[in-house]
């Protein structure tokens, strides 16, 4: 037996780099059967694979030359996303940085998805860096306004253009020795500023749509590739849309670091921060403490838009009164047990 990484994934077989070789596994049938015994019990919802780049597992080489993997590890962290009309999907497991890849222009910079991506990390703990590409398209000083936001929350920030090289060896700096991933929407340019990182990769890259000025996907799968100057990178495919992985709206105000002092000054331990009285954060915001984008980001992804609460109804968005809506977050907030409920107490000062 073996300890490897999972370094490709592709129609059941996996890539394992172990102990300097990379062996072909295939997956025992004993832990698909004792997976789906679980959840049956659990009647948690099933992934749409049980084994993602990044795992740790341990594997038996019968022949030296193919394997079966024969126990996932624990995971430290993963990074996926909810699909709507599929299984949810972990894109890489056990990262050490996610790099969160923006374009400044070209498809345009979306800071709504941004936070997206920021609160997916967030609840995965997972250090975070936001890089924002192409910057030899607009003029610095723009967009480092808008970014000077996320830097004053405390989030690093890289400027980087693979034309000019600006931010690369920053880049490098950041993935040194490290299990790192590229993410972000399709078309910012994630493999183009990996080939730049390091020529040999030879990564395939396209072009942002002229009609929609969004991305087109070039990186199909997910594949943890070695850098020379130590640690792996996963460039991962360009993403239109994030839904939140198991993330429980309980504790969303939790993975918003700005409001983390104010949640143990709400009267109501269960406060949603949208109606209800004596809330610290709703008070923060209005005196300019809370940045407008961030909190609408919040109220957003909580289910709030324009003042009333949306949610999907058989796939349809159904908005709904505003008794309606209180009801709808307080029952949410009263029922739902999130697995970050640990890290979410702890930022709550115990409440």
């Amino acid at each position: 037996m073996h300890e490897g990484v999972v370094i490709k994934a592709r129609s059941g077989i996996y890539e394992v780099k172990s102990e300097g070789k990379v062996i072909h596994c295939a997956l025992r049938q004993k832990i698909k059967l004792e997976d789906d015994r679980m959840r049956a019990e659990t009647k948690e919802m099933r992934m749409a694979s049980l084994v993602s780049v990044g795992d740790r597992v341990v594997i038996s080489t019968p022949d030296n030359q193919s394997g079966y993997i024969e126990e996932i590890l624990p995971r430290k962290n993963q990074f996926g996303r909810e699909r709507i009309g599929k299984l949810p999907h972990v894109i890489a497991a056990n990262l050490d940085v996610l790099l969160i890849v923006f374009a400044a222009k070209s498809p345009p910079l979306n800071l709504r998805m941004l936070d997206r991506f920021l609160v997916t990390s967030e609840a995965a703990e997972m250090e975070s860096i936001i890089c924002i590409n192409k910057m030899d398209l607009v003029k610095p000083d723009k967009v480092k306004g808008k970014m000077k936001l996320y830097e004053d929350i405390g989030y690093p920030v890289i400027y980087a253009s693979a034309v000019t090289g600006e931010g690369l060896d920053a880049l490098r700096h950041a993935m040194q020795d490290k299990i790192s991933a590229f993410a972000g929407p399709s078309g910012v340019g994630k493999s183009t500023l990996l080939n730049a990182i390091q020529p040999g990769l030879r990564l395939r890259i396209g072009d942002v749509s002229e009609r929609t000025h969004k991305g087109q996907h070039t990186t199909s799968e997910v594949e943890l590739l070695s850098l020379d100057f130590g640690g792996f990178v996963a460039d991962t495919p360009g993403i239109r849309s994030l839904g939140l992985f198991e993330i429980s709206t309980q504790y969303l105000d939790s993975f918003f670091p700005e409001m983390r002092k104010y949640l143990p000054l709400c009267k109501y331990p269960s406060c949603s921060h949208t109606h209800e009285p004596d809330c610290a954060v709703k008070e923060a915001f209005e005196l300019g403490k809370i940045n407008t984008q961030r909190y609408e980001s919040y109220l957003r992804l909580l289910g709030v838009k324009d003042g009333r609460y949306e949610r999907r109804v058989k796939g349809a968005k159904r908005t709904v009164s505003d008794k309606e809506r209180i009801s709808d977050v307080n029952t949410m907030k009263d029922t739902t047990r999130g697995k970050r409920k640990k890290k979410a107490l702890t930022h709550r000062g115990g409440r």
